[in-house]
């Protein structure tokens, strides 16, 4: 699990790294990814131009927890990172370190979203936004009425445990120059500009977009028509198998039940077109760039922390292992691979990404839960090798202090509560979710319950506790 395998044997030295992040962004908002309705002209070009992996899944569904996995190479359940409002310990090291001890100089512009016991920082200059002003995840600012911008806000649920007020539409009310995405495209270029050429650069270009708030300037309105749009909305009568955390828990504050058919409607159109307007400002960060010869030799590697749920299984927003919140786009492009157009079937977890980047780059990597991906596709062969997610409510009143944890193992899928070293919950657990994608891809039928398929829970639940133990003792070793 932990070998690094050789990806090329021909590559230049110091290759400089462009490591662009999205965040909450589901792969069908991408044309590459297959989407008739998406309009995402730059990313597209990425892919063509590299390698596109067309099942990546996130360390963990949510923000904060996704982002230090990808940062350290360790998952949540060992830096204790699970939730949203977690902290990473003082001592924490991140993948970014052995990159400025190479020489890079290092920089992120935009969302940060990491929390520290300690006070030191994954990236030599940090700064940017992530939402401003302007408009709040959860309201326009002073000035500014949302039922002139044609907002559709999540309603209030006073009973709810959690209330939140998201701005799941609406235009962006003032000048493209007043977004946040804008405003950290220009510090980064400000950035490169600045940048003495000696050095090979890693930088960060980390977007808010397509998160909430989801205004968009109008102008990429057109782009997506919504009439197009299809995504499979699930009846009432189909949430009945769901297990009990997305009943009682996820649908009480994320419920799509909420919105009116006209609104979620709206709230998929605005969604599409905030990631065409994202797929703008990135493409304007790598027109710049080409113009002035600092792609040639340069990684360009783009994924998001975790997707989103726009009406499917009745929800909106994350913290599901439904496939469109738990996996996510992951492009990686170089001219040093020699290879076009490569997609990689294999299921892959974004974890990887640095591992992958110090590979190529020659930079050795530290002893980390994290491994780099074969990027010719050979890896296909291994498309039967598990991959991990994991999440803990923490704050939310459900099951807070325990982890729940999926794995995707071939066409199987299953998440429920599992502690480290324990052999996981009974296979009657309310909470527990078993789909096999290959025939049910739409995630309807959670055959968990069913004692047809108590062998396959249990071999999965073997899979857990050995991806558990071989982390332990890489830990211990390390």
């Amino acid at each position: 699990m932990f070998a690094a395998p050789a990806l090329f044997h021909s590559r230049p030295r110091n290759p400089n790294i462009l490591w662009l992040m999205t965040d909450e962004h589901r792969p069908d908002s991408l044309r590459c990814y297959g989407s008739p309705w998406a309009y995402s002209p730059n990313l597209d070009a990425l892919a063509a131009s590299g390698v596109l992996f067309e099942r990546a899944y996130t360390p963990s569904p949510v923000c904060v927890a996704a982002r230090c996995a990808l940062l350290t190479g360790y998952y949540g359940s060992t830096t204790g990172v699970l939730h949203n409002e977690a902290k990473l310990p003082a001592d924490t090291r991140f993948l970014t370190w052995p990159f400025e001890r190479a020489g890079y100089a290092t920089a992120s512009f935009g969302k940060k979203h990491y929390f520290l016991a300690g006070r030191h920082q994954a990236f030599e200059t940090e700064q940017g936004m992530t939402a401003g002003d302007v408009v709040t995840p959860e309201a326009y600012g002073k000035g500014y009425n949302p039922a002139a911008y044609d907002a559709v806000q999540y309603p209030d649920a006073p009973t709810a445990r959690l209330r939140r007020r998201w701005i799941l539409a609406g235009k962006f009310p003032a000048p493209i120059s007043a977004t946040p995405e804008e405003q950290n495209v220009d510090l980064a270029i400000k950035w490169l500009q600045g940048h003495h050429p000696s050095r090979p650069f890693f930088l960060r270009l980390s977007l808010n977009a397509p998160h909430t708030p989801v205004v968009v300037p109008r102008q990429f309105l057109r782009y997506i028509d919504s009439a197009r749009i299809d995504l499979p909305i699930a009846e009432e009568r189909d949430l009945a198998g769901a297990p009990a955390r997305v009943r009682v828990l996820l649908r009480d504050f994320e419920g799509a039940q909420r919105l009116t058919p006209g609104e979620l409607r709206k709230a998929r159109h605005y969604y599409y077109a905030r990631v065409a307007f994202a797929d703008f400002e990135i493409g304007r960060l790598l027109t710049w760039m080409r113009s002035r010869g600092l792609l040639d030799n340069t990684i360009i590697a783009m994924l998001a922390d975790h997707g989103t749920d726009l009406g499917d299984h009745g929800l909106l927003q994350k913290q599901s292992f439904y496939e469109q919140v738990v996996t996510v786009p992951y492009l990686l492009c170089w001219n040093g691979l020699g290879r076009k157009g490569v997609r990689v079937k294999a299921p892959v977890n974004t974890i990887s990404l640095l591992p992958t980047i110090m590979n190529l780059a020659g930079i050795v990597s530290p002893s980390i839960e994290a491994f780099p991906v074969r990027l010719d596709g050979s890896q296909d062969r291994s498309a039967d090798a598990p991959v991990f997610s994991e999440i803990q409510y923490g704050y939310q009143k459900y099951r807070d202090d325990q982890r729940q944890v999926m794995i995707r193992n071939g066409r199987l899928k299953m998440s429920l509560f599992m502690e480290r070293g324990q052999s996981g919950a009974h296979a009657s657990d309310p909470d527990g979710e078993l789909y096999d994608l290959n025939q049910d891809p739409l995630e309807r039928h959670n055959l968990f319950n069913q004692p047809a398929f108590a062998d396959m829970i249990a071999r999965l639940k073997a899979n857990i506790v050995d991806w558990d133990r071989r982390r332990e003792v890489a830990g211990k070793t390390s």
